[in-house]
């Protein structure tokens, strides 16, 4: 008897590694790997990116389906041979078991205490300073940045991380986002999509160099208006560059702020 329930065990054991592997690995990077090929990015910059120190990437977020977070942590995984921790929805944490599915899958929560943590075990992270503002904004404000929460700011200053500006060209074209609903009543957004699945727009992606902000102390890091000051030159200088790359792309017309 005791045979048959240690046989029966293993069995279960053994069920629950496949599956494991299969929902959290094989799955997941097919998944990657047709979004990769799919979008076919151009990639420039994989240099500025730091092979062993606490990095935080700063993207442009947009899409609609936050596809741009899915091709990103496919390039730096790959090329760069780095795992990033993509800083997610609070949704994505919000039961035991979407807790478990995003550790698994690499996704960690918007909290400042979590993401510190990892940045002062040497690891990477992306995170999008627009938050869910950048990736559901209607597409008549394509490519024009929202306000950047300077939150990565002070997360550089206390754990020596550098920070990686980095512009993502093609998300704003693949998925047309034609308005959004607001829920005030559940603090909740949900955006109007004219496609849910994107559009075969080539995407470039481009990491521009790095920047540290080791020189200032702790207390800027709790300096509102430093740190708000400091992401405004950040997001002008993804801005900036978004606008050189479309004018090689002859989108001209989103040259003209506002």
């Amino acid at each position: 008897m005791n045979d048959l329930i240690l046989s029966k065990n293993k069995v279960m054991i053994a069920f629950s590694e496949v599956w494991e592997k299969l929902l959290y690995h094989y799955i997941p990077r097919e998944i990657l790997n047709f979004l990769y090929k799919y979008t076919q990015p151009e990639i420039r910059g994989l240099e500025n990116i730091p092979k062993k120190e606490p990095t935080i990437i700063v993207p442009n977020h947009s899409g609609v389906l936050a596809i741009d977070a899915l091709v990103l942590h496919y390039v730096i995984k790959n090329f760069v041979h780095r795992f990033p921790y993509i800083m997610s929805h609070n949704f994505w944490h919000s039961n035991e078991f979407l807790r478990y599915s995003s550790e698994k899958l690499g996704f960690i929560p918007q909290d400042f205490k979590v993401a510190l943590k990892y940045l002062k075990e040497n690891k990477l992270i992306i995170l999008f300073p627009e938050a869910e503002e950048g990736n559901f904004k209607p597409s008549i404000y394509m490519y024009k940045l929202r306000k950047f929460n300077p939150g990565f700011v002070s997360l550089s200053i206390l754990s020596n991380a550098f920070v990686v500006p980095t512009c993502i060209i093609g998300a704003e074209e693949s998925n047309i986002n034609l308005g959004v609903i607001e829920l005030r009543d559940k603090n909740l957004k949900i955006p109007i999509p004219l496609n849910l699945f994107p559009f075969p727009v080539k995407w470039k992606i481009v990491f521009l160099k790095p920047i540290h902000f080791q020189k200032y102390s702790r207390s800027e890091a709790k300096n509102i208006s430093f740190l708000q000051e400091a992401a405004q030159i950040v997001r002008m200088k993804i801005q900036h560059h978004i606008y050189r790359e479309l004018q090689n792309r002859g989108l001209l017309k989103y040259l003209i702020d506002g």
